[in-house]
């Protein structure tokens, strides 16, 4: 019988891959959460019957909804984990994991660092003391480009001048799948005492040179850096909230690595039996991968755009051939990847003929020209169709043109 493990918070960045990684490897795995099968939010008691039988509850739920200077009576992140996990002691599980981070300390400057310090201190004094390990997680990178990674990513992609608070902190990266392989050694580890574990790599780097590994994991070139004080980079965050079509800043973030500090990692990586990868290496591997994975949607949205049901060979010729004219990616949006007659609104007037949307569609053309040639023409009607709706778009395509050019 494949053994039960309880997650909570398995909607976000790292439960979302901790999940797939335990059913990966056989685990039978509950999702604790209000989309999940146990509707349980953090606060509420648990039922018994849904956790009894399971070999460890991991606790990575955190809600952001709770007053920052709430009394710890009222703080449900505090007086919620306590309850979950004294519920999971008396259920007779035996391990329960929560997930703390490296900005864990009584002075953190952001709320988030303090609270997690608040919940470790209460855990350890708690009934549940006995089968609590906590897991202090370090700057999480790698899979999906959302939560702090994602918006990290997008920001030293953007541009080669970045304006940025902390340059000189020192930070400890750790992937992934690295994070999810260590929260399950601690779920299920007999061997190890209850104790403060830190996910993190051993050899801390700055701010500014994990910015520059990400910058350069992306094929994009130096980057250069504007320090701005810390009052400035807080009033930027209230202002991304205002602005449009930018991506908006939690300030949390930005104090949290403003007050940034390395913790010693190694003895808790070599109990764990983890080796954590260069992220250099790392980074350019996944950035590959990814890069080859769009230029396909993009090479297959174009086909499709053409009206033609893209054929193994077709895709193979226009792959080769954007690469070769340099215009993969060509860096069409998901939506439009999902939905390829949208891309009628960006299509460039015919004269526009440098333009990289209009090279990737003659290229297109030329890649499915054998089949193409042999189908059925469209007719009369089917013509003047055609020449109806480039008369009907041309003001939208003058519009909106610019943005693949």
């Amino acid at each position: 019988m494949a053994p039960r493990l309880i997650i909570t918070g398995s909607t976000g960045y790292i439960g979302a891959r901790l999940a797939a990684t335990a059913r990966e490897r056989r685990f039978d795995v509950v999702e604790f959460g209000r989309g999940s099968g146990a509707k349980w939010r953090i606060g509420d008691e648990p039922a018994v019957s849904d956790l009894e039988g399971a070999a460890a509850v991991i606790h990575l739920a955190h809600s952001w909804a709770t007053e920052p200077q709430a009394a710890e009576e009222n703080n449900i992140n505090i007086s919620g984990t306590v309850k979950l996990a004294e519920a999971a002691r008396a259920a007779g599980v035996p391990h329960f994991v929560f997930s703390s981070s490296t900005s864990s300390r009584r002075e953190a400057l952001n709320v988030y660092g303090r609270t997690k310090f608040r919940i470790e201190q209460h855990l350890t004094a708690s009934s549940a003391a006995p089968i609590v390990r906590i897991a202090r997680i370090g700057l999480v990178y790698g899979g999906p480009r959302v939560a702090m990674y994602g918006l990290m990513a997008k920001l030293a992609g953007l541009s080669p001048l970045l304006p940025m608070i902390g340059l000189s902190r020192k930070v400890q990266p750790i992937h992934l799948d690295e994070v999810a392989a260590g929260l399950l050694a601690l779920a299920t580890r007999e061997d190890l005492q209850p104790q403060t574990f830190v996910l993190a790599h051993e050899k801390p780097i700055s701010f500014a040179a994990w910015l520059g590994i990400l910058r350069r994991s992306q094929g994009k070139g130096k980057l250069h850096f504007i320090p701005i004080p810390l009052g400035f980079a807080l009033f930027a965050c209230r202002m991304t909230r205002l602005v449009p079509l930018i991506p908006t800043v939690d300030p949390e973030r930005v104090l949290g690595l403003a007050g940034a500090a390395p913790m010693e990692s190694a003895e808790s990586l070599r109990l764990l039996g983890l080796n954590p990868a260069d992220p250099t290496m790392a980074l350019t591997r996944e950035f590959a991968q990814t890069d080859q994975e769009e230029s396909h949607g993009e090479a297959k949205a174009l086909l499709q755009y053409l009206g033609i049901t893209p054929t193994p060979v077709q895709l193979q010729r226009l792959d080769e051939g954007l690469r070769r004219e340099g215009l993969s990616p060509l860096g069409l949006s998901p939506r439009l990847i999902r939905n390829p007659r949208l891309l009628a609104f960006f299509e460039p007037p015919a004269d526009h003929t440098q333009h990289r949307l209009a090279r990737a569609l003659y290229l297109a053309d030329l890649a499915s020209e054998p089949e193409r040639y042999s189908a059925k023409k469209s007719g009369l009607f089917g013509a003047v169709l055609a020449i109806a709706g480039d008369v009907l778009l041309f003001p939208l395509r003058a519009l909106l043109a610019g943005r693949y050019r």
